[in-house]
């Protein structure tokens, strides 16, 4: 009896063993574990949908350059050039996606005289290459050709509103289609400020509004006037980063203390917010849970975010060092990265951007930019995304089929097969897949039209019974009649 237990006993761990080390290889080439959230904000393993491919630094794009100093950000152009803000040094470093060297912009010449540039912080260059640089220290945005030839500058408006302590401190700027030229500066929380075409200040564009501190508002109910005239007043948040969209939408960020509030906007040219989020209970604010206190305690803070095309945007958590993805609709697609030593984590995030389907991100930390690109996983999601996006849904629904048998957890694919089967007119089969992806709103629609197909099968069959039902009683009642006529008769 004993031999036979050790027997079991034996034979069950060495399986174990064996499927440890059939799991292990699947996530070998994964420095971290991806997740998702699933309908009620529990959070759900997943695979990881990008991994590091290529990590640099200044000097290894070109020996002369040393070693980056505190840079606070990366631009890809429209046609492929990477641009690096390295504050500390007071340039912006200029090279091809192949690590080639193009050059470096230290400063310009206006009317004849040099001039440096002092701790810029943000940089965007426009489809007809015009360089505009956020020159922090020296309260200006800075406009130069792609031969880096002065063109004009946009200093601090003269405009009534304006406090008389006011200091013109650029830290990210951004040009529209239409030539308007959008500025984050420093300690600003009306908005973002708005100039015309001609470098003119036009307003505040997109408003954050104001958050608290439940707990502060407790106690402030008993609070002295004088304890609430030293307290701190609540005022809205500053916005983190910018970035457009193809339809000339403005995507920015803000920190929030709550994980219940979105960080991110969608502003419209009339600079209101139209961001998309169909599932109340979980926010697009990052990690929906976290520790109070300790080691990256607190809020994810999404301190940059780059549009992608498909309605889809990835957004940067300082906190974590992770990495965010969501749809047009508000659903977070994929999660990976964080704060580490090994490839593929950061020590301090401070900008993101998209160069093709992948992702660069700059680490001041280390002084290096990393380069992920998607998994097959994550190429499926994206492929998936864009499918959905442009009205494909039969095409998609293969593409979620993959993705469910991947990550069988993944309530997005699942309501994307129910959409597709709605689409084609098979409510009972689109009922399931939503049910099994918590796809509230169209489940309603395909329980709608179920109901109305199973009523336009049942109504005519009851309908022609009831009516034979009242011929019956009707013939029954005449023959009745005639019977009792006769009867009576005799």
């Amino acid at each position: 009896m004993i031999k036979k237990i050790l027997g079991k006993i034996l034979s069950v761990t060495l399986a174990f063993i064996i499927a440890l080390t059939l799991v292990v290889p699947a996530f070998g080439d994964t420095p971290f574990q991806g997740y998702n959230f699933n309908h009620w904000a529990v959070l759900v393993p997943a695979p990881a949908a990008y991994v590091p491919v290529r990590t640099f630094s200044a000097n290894e794009i070109d020996e002369s350059l040393g070693l980056l100093n505190d840079p606070t950000d990366i631009h890809v152009c429209p046609y492929g050039t990477i641009l690096i803000v390295d504050s500390g040094n007071n340039r912006i470093i200029v090279f091809d996606e192949e690590l080639n060297l193009l050059y470096t912009i230290t400063g310009f010449y206006q009317d004849g005289v040099w001039q440096n540039l002092n701790r810029p912080h943000g940089v965007f260059v426009t489809e007809n290459r015009e360089v505009f640089i956020a020159d922090t220290l020296s309260f200006r945005i800075v406009v130069l050709d792609w031969d880096g030839e002065f063109i004009r500058e946009i200093v601090a408006p003269d405009a009534e509103g304006l406090e008389d302590d006011f200091i013109f401190r650029p830290l990210h700027v951004l040009v529209d289609r239409g030539g308007r030229t959008f500025v984050i500066v420093q300690h600003v929380f009306e908005g973002i400020m708005s100039f015309n075409s001609n470098g003119e200040f036009t307003g505040y564009f997109g408003t954050i509004n104001v958050g608290f501190n439940p707990i502060e508002l407790f106690w402030r109910f008993f609070m002295t006037d004088t304890q609430l005239e030293r307290q701190s007043r609540f005022i809205p948040t500053e916005f983190q980063s910018m970035s457009l969209d193809e339809y000339n939408f403005v995507f920015t960020t803000n920190i929030e203390p709550w994980a219940s509030s979105n960080q991110v906007m969608r502003l419209n040219p009339r600079g209101e917010d139209v961001i998309q989020n169909f599932n109340s209970n979980v926010a697009i604010s990052g990690d929906q849970r976290f520790r109070p206190m300790g080691t990256m305690a607190g809020a994810s803070a999404f301190i940059d975010i780059v549009a992608r095309p498909n309605g889809m945007y990835t957004t940067l958590d300082s906190t974590r060092g992770r990495i965010y993805t969501y749809d047009s609709e508000g659903n977070l697609l994929y999660v990976f990265s964080g704060i580490g030593t090994i490839q593929g984590m950061t020590r301090r995030p401070v900008s993101i951007e998209m160069l093709g389907d992948n992702i660069l991100v700059l680490d001041a930390g280390n002084n290096r930019v990393t380069q992920f690109a998607p998994t097959e996983y994550g190429r499926l999601i994206n492929l998936a995304i864009e499918l959905r996006y442009n009205g494909n849904d039969a095409a998609a629904a293969d593409v979620w089929r993959e993705l469910t048998r991947l990550d069988e957890n993944f309530m997005l694919a699942w309501a994307g097969i129910g959409r597709s089967k709605l689409a084609e007119g098979d409510n009972v089969a689109a009922m399931y897949y939503l049910r099994r992806g918590m796809d509230l709103r169209y489940f309603s629609v395909a329980f709608r039209r179920n109901r109305l197909d199973q009523m336009q099968t049942v109504l005519p069959i009851v309908l022609t019974g009831g009516m034979g039902l009242i011929g019956a009683f009707v013939a029954y009642k005449i023959v009745k009649r005639i019977v009792k006529g006769k009867v009576e008769a005799v």
